[in-house]
Formats: C-alpha cells, sequence, structure tokens
C-alpha cells in the first residue's frame, strides 16, 4: 500500500499542471452552466424585472445629481478591477459598465449635454454617446432605436432611445442597456446619486 501511494503522489506531482487545469476547466464549465441556467430562469419567471413605480421614478429624479440611465434591475455591474463571466462569450473579463434591464425599454440622458455621435459599432450595438456640459462623456449601447441625431442638444431625463439586443458582445444578456460613464478617456464607477468617482 505505501509503495502505490508513493507511486500516486509521484504520479500527481509530474502531471500537476495537468491537474489543475482538468480541476479549472471543469469549475469553469459548471460556472458558465450556472450562469446560463440563472439566466434562462430569470427570463421564464421574469424575477428581478420589476420597473420602479412613478412615485419611486419622481422621488430618485428629485433627489439624485444625475438621472438614471434606465428604471431596471442591474445586471452586471461596472467592474474593471474584477474578472464577471460574459454570458455570451464564456470568458471571464472585465466589464467597463453596468448593464440594466429595461423593462419599460427607455433610456435616460443622465445629465444635460450634446450628442457627439449616433453609430452602430460591431460589438457594442446601436450605440449613443453624450458629450456633457463638465467635459465627461455617457455612452448607451445595445440599443433597439435612437431618439436622438448628432448635435442635438438633450436634457437630463429626456428619453434617447430604447434598450434592445443589438450588442453582440453581450447578445445572451437579452434587452438590456450597457451603460459607461467616461470621465478623462477612461470609463469610471457611476451611481446617479453621486459624482461619479474619479
Amino acid at each position: 500500500m505505501g509503495g502505490s501511494m508513493k507511486k500516486l503522489m509521484l504520479f500527481i506531482k509530474k502531471h500537476a499542471p495537468l491537474f489543475c487545469a482538468c480541476i479549472l476547466a471543469g469549475i469553469l464549465a459548471l460556472s458558465c452552466v450556472w450562469l446560463r441556467d440563472g439566466i434562462a430562469e430569470r427570463k421564464k419567471s421574469g424575477s428581478g424585472m420589476r420597473a420602479f413605480s412613478e412615485t419611486e421614478k419622481t422621488d430618485v429624479q428629485n433627489k439624485s445629481l444625475y438621472h438614471p440611465p434606465a428604471f431596471g434591475e442591474i445586471i452586471l455591474p461596472y467592474a474593471m478591477d474584477t474578472l464577471v463571466l460574459n454570458a455570451t462569450t464564456r470568458v471571464y473579463e472585465t466589464h467597463p459598465g453596468t448593464d440594466y434591464l429595461c423593462p419599460d425599454k427607455c433610456v435616460y440622458a443622465v445629465s444635460d449635454g450634446r450628442v457627439e455621435s449616433v453609430k452602430t459599432d460591431p460589438m457594442y450595438g446601436l450605440t449613443i454617446v453624450l458629450l456633457h456640459e463638465n467635459g465627461d462623456k455617457s455612452l448607451y449601447a445595445s440599443l433597439s432605436t435612437s431618439n436622438v441625431k448628432a448635435g442635438a442638444r438633450v436634457k437630463m431625463g429626456d428619453v434617447i432611445g430604447e434598450g434592445g439586443t443589438s450588442a453582440q458582445a453581450e447578445a445572451e444578456t437579452g434587452p438590456h442597456l450597457h451603460f459607461e460613464y467616461i470621465r478623462g478617456g477612461k470609463s469610471v464607477p457611476f451611481s446617479f446619486t453621486t459624482a461619479p468617482e474619479t
């Protein structure tokens, strides 16, 4: 028994990288299945898709420095210092924005500004970029429609488009808004109740 245990330990030691790779592959495969099943269950049951009531919307709008870009559940948070699993590509990666479900479909300008561009990006889909008076930008992607044209002025809370599924990089997420707040050319964390972090 002692000799066969010793042989097993030597075999494991010799092939440790292969064992580690197999274990990690198994964990990744299980994570992908759990994520896929969770998204499918949420779509089927509709859980977590409650929109804000009219009273809640008014309350948020009156107390905020910025307007929320959408009134839906956050389904994937900003994560530039953490790897998160992309449900579409099945790859762990950083996420430079925040993904919102859009139960009422509406996408809102977070602050006053000018429409810098409206374009279709191969990965982000239909995308609107607003340039704000403080020099910051906000990006709204994966849209199904745009209500604005380049050069137009917008006010905080204006409906500028509708959430959709046009972002190829996030196709498995379902209809949503991919939102980024950009300061100094970099995507930064954003909360509509506080000034964005620098």
